[in-house]
């Protein structure tokens, strides 16, 4: 019998999380210490555990293990309790596995055999390490986050405990000037640049990245985006998401992580900046970017920084692209834009 198409075509890959974590996976997330990276690797533990979609992502449910050398054990659990509940399920009755504040370090055969003797027993599907700081060696093996064979030290570490059917994601702190960063521009940067110390721990110890980035805190909702950098594999679930942490009360009660529209949230410093320069240029036509007229007219702004505050009016809809970098304000933008947003960007400082 003849072979047709459908007999060359490679299997769909397995994964943990669709289309965003791949099974058999190193993934890391990275963001500056404070920036919810526990909060969602808690939230991300409870889903898989109790096989409930992620941000509309069907999950693989499994076992689940925290290797946690940074977070109080009580202060974690209380995390998985509250999301727990927030999902209506109960935290006891979960396959979450806990291995707190047992020394483990990367590059440490003993300690290694240890959480190897752990991972399978439990088998578990995803293994969430937290964090690549407070695991580094110290004493007469102490290996510094710039130490050039620091990547190979994870790589090996990472590949000893990880199966075709389990998933890890590792902590890493991001170098601390990340945290000043408009959203565009982090969007747009290497890992290598953004996680702190040699290059060589994302290069060898990292196939799926993922950036936090903070937008607000208590006493406003608790918000921020997940930034996706496919490394290994195509990941489909790579736009900006934006995310907010909807809770019974400030820090107790049930709690639960949920998409949101980036259309709620406020404009940038940068878009608020520039957008008089389209007022004022309505009736004109419209501004050639690559002129650089706005840099010259905004000298104190970097061609980079006028580039994202224009990204950033051209998602929201207050601007549009008549032509090729040739900029104009949307006569329409009183009914296709955010009114929340247009008032807080129109209003003088």
């Amino acid at each position: 019998m003849p072979k047709t198409r459908k007999d060359f075509q490679p299997e769909t890959p397995p994964w943990l999380i669709e289309d965003w974590f791949p099974l058999g996976h190193r993934c890391m997330d990275t963001a500056p210490e404070g920036s919810f990276k526990t909060i969602l690797g808690c939230w991300i533990a409870v889903c898989i555990a109790s096989g409930t979609p992620v941000f509309g992502q069907s999950v693989y449910q499994g076992n689940v293990l925290l290797v946690d050398e940074e977070t109080p054990e009580t202060s974690l659990t209380y995390h998985l309790e509250r999301f727990s509940i927030g999902l209506g399920t109960k935290y006891k009755e979960l396959p979450i596995y806990k291995y707190c504040m047992k020394g483990f370090r990367f590059g440490r055969k003993t300690e290694l055999s240890k959480l190897l003797e752990t991972v399978l027993k439990i088998e578990p599907v995803f293994i969430r390490m937290d964090s690549l700081l407070a695991m580094l060696p110290s004493g007469r093996q102490a290996v510094s986050e710039n130490d050039c064979h620091l990547g190979e030290t994870v790589r090996d570490s990472l590949n000893e405990l990880l199966s075709p059917h389990c998933t890890i994601l590792l902590a890493a702190h991001s170098k601390k000037y990340i945290a000043e960063l408009p959203l565009f521009e982090l969007a747009d940067m290497a890992m290598q640049t953004i996680v702190r110390g040699h290059g060589s721990i994302v290069g060898e110890g990292c196939d799926t990245g993922i950036v936090l980035k903070k937008i607000s805190t208590n006493p406003l909702p608790t918000r921020f985006c997940i930034i996706t950098k496919p490394r290994r594999q195509a990941i489909p679930f790579n736009t900006i998401r934006y995310i907010e942490m909807k809770e019974q009360r400030y820090g107790e009660g049930w709690a639960r992580l949920e998409e949101i529209s980036p259309d709620i949230l406020p404009p940038s410093e940068l878009a608020k900046t520039l957008y008089p320069i389209f007022e004022v240029r309505d009736k004109k036509g419209s501004l050639n970017h690559s002129s650089q007229w706005i840099s010259r007219t905004y000298a104190f702004l970097t061609r980079n920084e006028c580039k994202l505050g224009i990204r950033e009016l051209l998602e929201r809809r207050v601007i549009i692209e008549r032509s090729p970098q040739n900029y104009c304000k949307n006569p329409n933008m009183f009914t296709e834009c955010s009114i929340d947003y247009l008032e807080d960007l129109i209003k003088p400082k």
